[in-house]
């Protein structure tokens, strides 16, 4: 927390209100001008000194900790919504994946070459690799039912017909008919186009779940066989670079309806298995 924030907290905080009573208001309370100076220079001296004090610090500690516990259990919330509304094959994958990860991450922990920072960045971003592949999961299956719902050779057939029954009509004579035929035909050709990019979306959706997978499996095995314990750490974190771009294509994403805005250490903080 930077100064500029600390005195902000500080302004916001019980500790302000009291110095604030304690000062000016008893500064005020002696209806003399000296006791007002007195009161105006305690309190002067109470921004200086307070911000900095163990039990500003430790009141400060205790409501960050509390804010970071609700944003964990609003994450916990909203990841453990997105899992339950997957169909059971996605979630066994991702249970599957979890697990693998988790697997990964002991290894490291018991790893004696590993530095605990490295440790913690490795955690980190493979924590992160799990809170995108269930996004992946997610998103997939959204497309699926998409797609599942809309048959674009159906849309073709209707674009025609509307298109021929458009070009029979005497837009004079029949003016409101032909607004609405036209309404109609750029919501037919708006859901056959959305219809074609979401196969493509859909086929991406794929691979880079199965490119997670993959980079899961791979990070095992560089491990095992490498013998410098720290290389490891470039590779994860160029996979992290890569899939920074598949999460901005996510938000970017109609179909994709899961939390894109959490922070990193946040999905690190939460278990990999969702009901833990």
């Amino acid at each position: 927390m930077t100064g500029l924030e600390k005195l902000k907290a500080f302004a916001k905080s019980p500790h302000h209100a009291w110095l604030g009573l304690l000062t000016l208001g008893a500064g005020l309370a002696t209806l003399s001008g000296i006791g007002a100076v007195a009161g105006l220079a305690a309190y002067a001296l109470g921004w200086i000194y307070l911000p900095d004090s163990r039990l500003f610090r430790n009141w400060l500690a205790a409501r960050q900790q509390g804010d970071d516990g609700k944003k964990l259990r609003d994450f916990l919330y909203q990841r453990r919504q997105i899992y339950d509304a997957l169909r059971p094959p996605a979630r066994a994958r991702y249970d599957a994946l979890a697990a693998e990860i988790e697997s990964l991450q002991q290894e490291f922990r018991r790893d004696h070459r590993l530095a605990a920072e490295i440790v913690r960045q490795r955690n980190e971003r493979l924590s992160n690799l799990a809170w995108t592949f269930l996004r992946l999961l997610h998103t997939g299956e959204m497309l699926d039912r998409f797609i599942e719902s809309e048959n674009p050779a159906e849309l073709a057939r209707k674009i025609g017909a509307m298109e021929q029954e458009l070009a029979g009509l005497d837009p004079l004579a029949k003016a409101g008919l032909a607004e609405s035929l036209r309404s109609r035909l750029e919501s037919l050709k708006s859901r056959l186009d959305k219809r074609r990019g979401a196969d493509e979306s859909r086929e991406l959706t794929a691979s880079e779940q199965e490119r997670i997978g993959e980079l899961v499996k791979l990070f095992r095995a560089d491990h095992l066989a490498s013998r410098d314990a720290g290389a490891l750490s470039h590779e994860i974190d160029g996979a992290a670079t890569q899939l920074d771009r598949t999460r901005d294509w996510l938000s970017s994403l109609e179909f994709d309806t899961s939390p894109s805005d959490i922070p990193e250490e946040l999905a690190a903080a939460a278990p990999l298995k969702v009901g833990q």
